[in-house]
């Protein structure tokens, strides 16, 4: 459990590796041929999956966790990478999605997704320690 300076709980950090694992097995379940590469940002507990097809970048994926999705520069990120003409998703847990759909659903028509975990029937692990 972790406690912030207030002294309020946030509970357990999610494993954001496993998330984001589970979410490449189902990549490459429905498209074989799609390269599919990651990155964790851990001190934010946080990553970034890409998927590419003969080397032209078809979307990003940004995976957040119960803490991440709450980054000052989160929107902005999330906007600037839709600004590349590519698909891109922003995948929060489910606890989180009223309020980041909320946030973002005026660029639900230029191409940005907001996903739950839930949604896309990914389990989020507590991470371990």
């Amino acid at each position: 459990m972790l406690i912030n300076v207030e002294g309020q709980l946030w509970g357990t950090l999610i494993d954001i590796e496993d998330v984001i694992l589970q979410r490449i097995e189902q990549i490459e379940e429905d498209d074989p041929e799609l390269e599919v590469a990651y990155e964790l940002i851990g001190e934010e507990n946080r990553g970034v999956i890409i998927t590419a097809l003969a080397d032209i970048l078809i979307s990003v994926e940004f995976v957040e966790s119960d803490l991440s999705w709450r980054r000052e520069l989160a929107e902005e990120e999330y906007i600037d990478a839709k600004d590349e003409d590519i698909l891109v998703a922003v995948i929060v847990p489910t606890e989180a999605y009223l309020e980041v759909y909320g946030r973002l659903r005026r660029h639900a028509n230029k191409g940005l997704m907001v996903l739950s975990y839930e949604s896309l029937g990914i389990l989020s692990t507590p991470m371990a320690g």
